[in-house]
């Protein structure tokens, strides 16, 4: 048989993928869960769908998506989806150059024109790309101070890097030359030093036609002084703004997928669409491309009147990088303010069970203070979840800052079950967690003396006795053998392991099924197959994490509680710090006042890596 290794780490590459410090190769950023049930109508902004684009510093971001549900479980065509989004003004970076209008469009960040009087506007033929049914991605805003040399371009984005080809000692006249996948396509000369120096003067523009529109800036960098050296000239820069000279179409009736634009109004700067040709049922276990990156899932659930089917939004981002997973915006002129698996989507939720119940609690008191103690407040509660071999029963399953945790096994009298083979079977009571490394039902035909690989450098290798009855089972680690068992099938083989104060804790099982001949050769059948770490996670009373420590861990309740003990936090602006392990508070750059609160929310970083390596 061919080895488990690919198998075993797809499985753990859907546990990862809520998990901020690993590199995975996909991950989900979900919205608040609906239900579905005919006649309703649901709406999706930027406060309930993280996946939207927004800014939380200009509090920025426009985008809505409603759905109505008609008889049947039905999107229906044309009126069941309609999506909204508007433009917005935007100061640039660099606020020399005034303001443009940005527009979330597919949960991504666009630009949609320069605004009148900007100086941008003023440099374009055509200052506004939504009148010619269009927008561009905006690459680069940025107003920190970089410097380059003669032999070192500036790089931008898409090929595209900015060279000094020669500094006139006498005038100061800077003469660039624009790049683009090393070839030259523009050249202009800048004066930076020039007595009484404009802005027109000190900013470098590279103007382009695309599409329809003609001449628009899509580079500007400003530069803020040169030096002539003996050798080598250097110049700074404090002002880069890109956007890509390929344009996304936004022209009626163009297609996303399962969505067509219906309309786009270049004076109001709006965008809609619809599900035009394309109904949609919502029924169990679906997985529905909607737009672009941005999905429909359904839960794998028998729906009923009292247990409607539930479903949410999502955007799959796949595009290597390191993303932040946010809550909904929150403002410290709310005394109280919470999220939950509804409202912070870095917290973990599993749909098809319905498992999931962290919660952060934040109370804001005088001063913008998120006090000691009391100020951060985190609980959560173990849940019953089935093992995916349904003749094992059941287990506790813990949510654990934002990931799935295993906290113990269930005695339901009514399966055989791994909790037999246990001397410890709640982890809890041992202030310890464990990672959830396998868990399928998966039938795979192993042949005789050939290994199924598992995580954490574990292997099984079963060899079928010449009767073709009995089952020797070697359980391998690092290579080496550490466990064996004869067992005759149907049976479960249980590898239990101390984990610190946790004796005899059941951390492999496999389900054997009776073994077959082929020929000369023989075979036996695994249908069942459960992993849990032997590195638990310790979670005993004082265990701090960041600014978080574990006050209370109660075994028989199947909670744990953590608050910011010595740990005040004051909420002032442009703030970015962690609380406990990858989720962090994060408050926007803005000068609040008693009409326009300060803004924050709370986050988790997820790095995400298309070729399998961290970046």
């Amino acid at each position: 048989m061919t080895s488990m290794k690919k198998f075993t780490f797809a499985v753990v590459v859907l546990l990862l993928s809520a998990m901020a410090a690993s590199a995975v190769n996909s991950t989900e950023v979900r919205s608040t869960v609906a239900e579905v049930v005919d006649g309703a109508t649901f709406e999706w902004y930027v406060s309930n769908f993280p996946g939207f684009y927004y800014d939380i510093d200009d509090n920025l971001g426009t985008e809505k998506i409603t759905m109505t549900i008609t008889d049947g479980n039905v999107l229906a065509e044309d009126t069941g989806i309609l999506y909204r989004t508007e433009a917005q003004a935007n100061d640039f970076d660099f606020e020399d150059w005034g303001e443009y209008m940005t527009i979330g469009f597919l949960a991504e960040e666009y630009f949609a024109a320069y605004v009148d009087g900007s100086h941008l506007a003023g440099e374009s033929y055509d200052s506004n790309l939504m009148k010619d049914e269009q927008l561009s991605k905006v690459l680069i805003d940025d107003d920190s101070s970089k410097t380059f040399t003669s032999g070192t371009p500036l790089k931008l984005n898409d090929g595209y890097a900015l060279e000094i080809s020669n500094v006139d000692s006498n005038t100061g006249r800077v003469y660039v030359r624009l790049m683009k996948n090393g070839a030259v396509v523009h050249s202009a000369v800048i004066e930076p030093s020039k007595y009484g120096a404009t802005l027109k003067d000190k900013t470098y523009v590279y103007k382009k036609d695309m599409g329809d529109t003609e001449k628009i800036v899509v580079i500007a960098v400003y530069f803020k002084n040169v030096f002539r050296g003996a050798e080598t000239d250097l110049a700074t820069v404090n002002g880069i703004w890109q956007i890509s000279d390929i344009p996304t179409s936004i022209e009626v009736d163009t297609e996303y997928d399962k969505m067509t634009i219906q309309m786009v109004d270049a004076d109001a700067m709006t965008i809609t669409m619809s599900n035009e040709d394309n109904k949609i049922t919502l029924t169990k276990n679906k997985d529905i491309l909607l737009m672009e990156n941005i999905r429909i899932k359904t839960a794998d659930q028998d729906a009923t009147a009292e247990r409607p089917l539930r479903f949410y939004l999502y955007k799959e981002i796949t595009e290597p990088g390191t993303y932040e997973i946010r809550g909904t915006v929150k403002d410290i002129g709310m005394e109280t303010v919470e999220w939950d698996v509804s409202s912070f989507a870095g917290f973990y939720y599993d749909i098809d069970d319905n498992l999931g119940n962290e919660k952060i609690m934040m109370t804001i008191t005088e001063g913008n203070v998120l006090a000691e103690d009391t100020g951060v407040v985190y609980t959560t509660e173990a849940q019953i979840k089935d093992f995916n071999f349904h003749g094992w029963g059941t287990f506790y399953t813990m949510a654990f800052m934002g990931n799935p945790y295993f906290a113990g096994y269930i005695d339901d009298m009514t399966s055989t079950h791994i909790l037999s083979e246990a001397t410890t079977s709640n982890l809890l009571s041992s202030g310890l967690l464990n990672e959830i490394l396998l868990d399928d039902s998966t039938s795979m035909v192993v042949a005789s003396g050939e290994t199924v690989e598992l995580s954490e450098g574990y292997a099984l290798r079963p060899t079928i006795g010449i009767d073709d009855k009995g089952i020797l089972v070697e359980l391998l680690h690092s290579g080496v053998e550490i466990d064996s068992m004869a067992i005759l099938p149907p049976f479960t083989y249980v590898y239990s392991t101390d984990l610190g104060k946790a004796k005899g804790v059941p951390i492999i099982a496999a389900h054997f099924l009776e073994p077959v001949s082929l020929g000369d050769r023989s075979f036996c059948k695994i249908d069942g197959l459960w992993q849990i770490s032997d590195q638990p996670l310790d979670v005993e009373e004082g265990m701090v994490y960041d600014k978080m420590t574990v006050q209370s861990v109660n075994a028989d309740a199947m909670t744990i509680m953590m608050n910011n003990e010595d740990n005040k936090i004051t909420l002032t602006k442009k703030l970015d710090v962690s609380l406990m392990e990858n989720i962090r508070i994060k408050t926007a750059d803005q000068d609040a006042f008693w009409e326009d609160p300060l803004r924050f929310f709370i986050y988790q970083t997820v790095t995400v890596s298309g070729s399998g390596e961290l970046i």
